[in-house]
């Protein structure tokens, strides 16, 4: 019995991907361009790409195109107190940043148990969406939100976090992070989070939800990042 249709087609791609004929990062020919090469009809083509992308030979960016699987990035503040700026330039990458809020607001009560306020306390939200150039067709590598009582901080709404460093930004005012806490969990994107990251709604995010203290152990920020899972892995150490 002959294979399914759209089982030839992934195995036509994937022998392209495996001989290198499509480097790692190379983009793929659209499923219009792909349905007329292979004489086959583009939902064939679709349920083919689909299959190559849950394997990981693929990596599908909306509004971009699809792509030869890159290595995932490598996400090492899981293990080190340090700014996503600081880890990309010790990885020799250039980061870009879009801010997407920044302002004072009323602390939630998610909040206020994070960071052991009161009441009525009120913090400073900065989301920002981050990507490295020139990797996955520059789609955002995390989605990320952090939340500072605006007593500790209170100028921070009106600080330039596209081009600065939060956690430069904290050192300067001696409130420089030295103990974490993270929590990793598995999800699917929520809310508008998959638009946002370029992805379906349907791929799992990797969602890092971490409070951060200073020396004398003042809680100083609670962070929710989200990471898209096909793009991303974690580094984990542990010391006896």
């Amino acid at each position: 019995m002959s294979q399914p249709l759209y089982v030839q087609v992934a195995a036509y791609i994937r022998e392209r991907i495996d001989s290198g004929f499509y480097t790692e990062g190379a983009r793929i020919p659209t499923e219009n361009e792909l349905a007329r090469l292979l004489q086959v009809s583009r939902p064939t083509v679709r349920q083919a790409l689909a299959s190559l992308a849950r394997e990981g030979y693929l990596v599908r960016v909306k509004g971009s195109g699809t792509f030869a699987a890159l290595p995932k990035v490598m996400h090492q503040s899981t293990t080190f107190l340090t700014g996503y700026r600081e880890e990309s330039e010790k990885n020799h990458r250039t980061l870009h940043t879009r801010v997407l809020h920044l302002g004072v607001e009323k602390a939630a009560e998610s909040i206020i148990q994070a960071l052991s306020l009161h009441p009525g306390e009120r913090v400073t939200r900065l989301t920002r969406l981050r990507h490295l150039e020139n990797l996955y067709g520059n789609a955002p590598v995390v989605h990320t939100t952090v939340y500072v009582p605006t007593t500790l901080f209170p100028g921070m709404a009106q600080m330039d976090f596209a081009s600065i460093s939060f956690y430069d930004a904290l050192a300067a005012r001696n409130l420089a992070v030295s103990h974490a806490s993270r929590r990793l969990e598995v999800m699917l994107p929520q809310g508008d989070i998959a638009n946002l990251l370029e992805i379906s709604m349907y791929e799992p995010v990797v969602c890092v939800t971490s409070t951060g203290w200073t020396q004398g152990m003042t809680p100083v920020e609670y962070c929710i990042s989200y990471y898209p899972a096909s793009r991303s892995s974690f580094l984990i150490e542990t010391h006896s």
